[in-house]
């Protein structure tokens, strides 16, 4: 299918109508992945602001996600914290019922505009009775684009004039890893696309991600040094607690580090002679099963750590890694030479006391995390702070983080008038 973009000359639209056909999506996208999606696997809404701003020009912009009754809280709680709307179908006509909800919202759109509006609507669906609709349904719209897994959009060349296409992951990039594309016979069973109990069948497995058109993660060169193993470790409820702190409320999967991000972070530092790190996530116990068998896929080995009924508060995921960094292998005392870089996740000082306290050995000591809420540089020199947001790009949206000012640095006439 061809994709095209608008015309370079065509003045700013004055809003952006986005409508996000939830079970068409979501149906889709376990055809692709070969399994029902999780929240791991589907895509990062998020980032769909950006995508349409830098295809469709800057404009106010309103989005609405329509999905199935009555919906899961936490799903919903998250698309508006993300800037969507919510709009229920009936459950019992899966497919038809989100979609008519888009065109009732369309169709008014269109009978309220001023003919001297210009605005455009973005719709993600592979319903081809919608799509084929939406010329009519936006008659008055300036632009309209249809964004989704190419393979499974329409293929009418009628319609290649009226609106543009996308791909959800290869144009819109709303997917943090490559998924597994995969292409299927030209017929497609339409109930399969809107029903979560039809069955996933692959035919053909697409190129791998390197030859089609994926955007990697690029990250600063590794420093040179001597050939060492290279170990992550990470304070899970170190990393809650503080991301808990910087977005104003308790983290959910949708705002947590991509943590397969994190890793391919530390292998790009690592220099390793497999170029490989061994990575361990410490958790409270039990720990999600769920989440503890994504890490294993990823590449973690994870621990649970059991709290002290007495003392709820007691860091004792701190505790026991800091324990852990007393082990003769990482102090370089157990005859494997030389002895390990070492990266920890985590911000507490006694983190830093532990990593400290390893004989200078010429390894490499890292603590990846929100360096404003680390001790101080000055204090621990041995130990290179490194930002989870900047330097491993661990997050799919910019994050709240608040700096302060420095006092030393400032331009008076420019604070104040971001103060008031």
């Amino acid at each position: 299918m061809t994709l095209h973009h608008s015309d370079p000359e065509m003045g700013p639209p004055r809003g952006h109508y986005v409508f996000v056909d939830g079970p068409s999506i979501d149906g889709t996208l376990g055809r692709v992945i070969g399994q029902p999606p999780g929240p791991d696997t589907r895509p990062d809404w998020r980032r769909l602001e950006a995508f349409v701003k830098q295809h469709g020009g800057p404009a106010p912009y309103s989005a609405t996600f329509v999905f199935w009754a009555p919906g899961q809280q936490g799903f919903m709680h998250f698309l508006r914290t993300s800037g969507f709307m919510i709009a229920l179908g009936d459950r019992f006509t899966p497919g038809q019922s989100c979609a008519d909800l888009i065109r009732e919202r369309i169709e008014r759109l269109n009978s309220t505009a001023d003919d001297e509006q210009s605005w455009q609507v973005i719709v993600g669906t592979h319903n081809s009775e919608l799509i084929s609709e939406l010329p009519e349904l936006a008659s008055r719209a300036e632009r309209i684009t249809v964004f989704g897994f190419t393979e499974f959009l329409p293929d009418a060349p009628e319609l290649e004039d009226l609106i543009d296409f996308y791909d959800i992951e290869d144009d819109a990039q709303l997917f943090r890893t490559a998924l597994p594309r995969v292409e299927f016979d030209d017929e497609v069973d339409e109930r399969a696309v809107f029903d979560p109990d039809a069955a996933y069948q692959p035919a053909l497995v697409r190129p791998p991600a390197a030859e089609r058109h994926v955007v990697p993660r690029t990250f600063a060169p590794r420093p040179q040094g001597e050939e060492r193993d290279f170990y992550l470790i990470v304070d899970g409820r170190s990393i809650e607690k503080e991301l808990g702190e910087i977005l104003g409320e308790k983290p959910n999967p949708g705002t947590r580090p991509d943590w397969g991000t994190v890793l391919d972070f530390a292998r790009s530092q690592t220099n390793s002679a497999d170029g490989e790190v061994k990575a361990l996530f410490v958790h409270i116990a039990p720990g999600h099963a769920g989440f503890r068998r994504a890490l294993k896929d990823l590449g973690y080995t994870s621990s649970p750590v059991r709290l002290d009924d007495t003392q709820p508060m007691r860091p004792v995921v701190e505790e026991f890694i800091c324990g852990l960094l007393g082990a003769r292998v990482f102090r370089g005392e157990s005859g494997a030479d030389p002895a390990p870089d070492i990266m920890v996740i985590g911000h507490g000082q006694a983190l830093f006391d532990a990593l400290s306290d390893i004989p200078n050995r010429g390894q490499r000591l890292c603590a990846l995390g929100f360096p404003e809420r680390m001790p101080l540089v000055e204090s621990y020199p041995r130990i290179e702070q490194l930002d989870l947001e900047r330097d491993a790009q661990a997050f799919g949206a910019e994050l709240p983080r608040e700096f302060g000012v420095d006092v030393d640095d400032f331009d008076p006439d420019e604070e104040l008038s971001k103060l008031f």
